[in-house]
């Protein structure tokens, strides 16, 4: 540019002869300026492509690949369920009376025949008194009925219809019955443990009248063995069988996790489309009556092509897994077949021996350039 700027300069300057030789310094000119201004245009264009072109080189994405292999996949069933004692027994007040005394609380263990309770016996001791004196009164009425009837107290060849009727005659049978009725009631002024376990829901107190606890003294829960009942939808009936292992989980936030087998499937469908199955299991101890658990049963399909859970990506609407090719993310359509928690069981878009691309993965675009995560 400097040099055209000489040139112009020149040509004001010097002298010129013809009108020829002017009309030649002016086209030089003009010329020179036109290939400098074409010069600085070509450069910018060249700085502005070689910019364009480094802004859209990104780095390489560290990425972590699994070979893809057929394996055994675990088709899941999960369900909310509730634990019950195999063994409970509810402890009744067969008689009425005051509540005298009693011997344990809630969360104590038991062992069968422990006694729980005492009634105040008073009145069950007098009665059952009058009943012993009463059948004694009927045994010599009886006697007395034999020798006057029949000339002898000896039975031996009397029918049973006259020896029944010699009974109802003395009152025999009245006492016996009465008797029986008063020991039972003095008997169960005492109650006793009718199983080993653990006592629950006791809300009687001492000095109470036991007929305002209508719903007993208490409970004895065995929990050695418990049960738990679940629901699966009909849908899934063909998926169950007595004897399938299940995992039960309780909402506590400790890991526990329990294994158990079906014992029970109830062959109806309720209102709701939901059919009743019972699990049992031996109880460690941190299960409870009552207790809310989550349900897992795990069948094995073998032969599929299963890849992890964090493998596939969503892309335009369809499911998506990255494969690594060399260092290019390749992206590839897939149809999933199975799903469970951790897993995705794939039928088709992947073959045996692709290197799944499980990390990483998420803001990945067709042939992005990564780079495999150290092992």
């Amino acid at each position: 540019m400097t040099v055209i700027n000489g040139i112009f300069s020149y040509c004001f300057l010097i002298p010129v002869k013809t009108n020829l030789m002017k009309y030649f310094l002016y086209s030089l000119v003009i010329l020179l300026m036109c290939i400098s201004l074409t010069c600085c245009k070509t450069n910018e264009e060249d700085n502005r492509e070689e910019m364009a072109r480094r802004s859209s080189v990104r780095d390489a994405v560290t990425v972590s690949t699994v070979e893809l292999k057929r394996s055994t996949f675990y088709h899941e069933l999960v369900s909310n369920g509730k634990v019950y004692a195999k063994r409970t027994a509810t402890v009744p007040f067969r008689v009425d009376g005051t509540i005298e005394r009693i011997h344990v609380k809630n969360g104590d263990n038991v062992n069968k025949s422990d006694l729980l309770a005492e009634l105040e016996d008073f009145n069950y001791r007098i009665q059952f008194e009058k009943a012993k004196q009463q059948l004694e009164k009927a045994m010599i009425e009886f006697r007395d009925d034999l020798i006057s009837f029949h000339g002898t107290e000896d039975t031996t060849g009397l029918s049973n219809d006259m020896l029944r009727m010699s009974k109802i005659r003395s009152g025999l049978i009245d006492a016996q019955t009465n008797l029986r009725e008063a020991e039972y009631n003095l008997k169960h002024t005492r109650i006793y443990a009718p199983i080993k376990g653990t006592v629950a829901d006791l809300e009687a107190k001492e000095w109470n009248p036991s007929n305002i606890y209508t719903d007993g003294l208490c409970k004895i829960i065995d929990n050695s063995v418990i049960e738990v009942e679940f629901p699966v939808l009909e849908s899934e009936y063909g998926f169950i069988n007595k004897g399938m292992p299940v995992n039960i989980i309780p909402f506590i936030s400790d890991g526990s996790e329990y294994t158990g087998h079906i014992t029970k499937i109830n062959p109806m469908v309720d209102e709701n489309g939901m059919v009743k199955v019972r699990a049992e299991l031996r109880n460690g101890g941190k299960l409870l009556e009552g207790m809310n658990v989550k349900i897992l049963i795990r069948k094995p399909v073998k032969n599929r092509l299963v890849i992890p859970k964090e493998a596939l990506v969503i892309r335009q609407g369809r499911d998506v897994v990255f494969v690594r090719e060399d260092s290019l993310a390749i992206w590839k359509y897939v149809t999933t077949e199975f799903e469970n928690s951790d897993s995705f069981s794939i039928s088709e878009g992947l073959e045996q021996g692709d290197l799944i691309i499980y990390r990483g993965n998420v803001n990945l675009a067709h042939e992005t350039v990564v780079i495999e995560e150290d092992k």
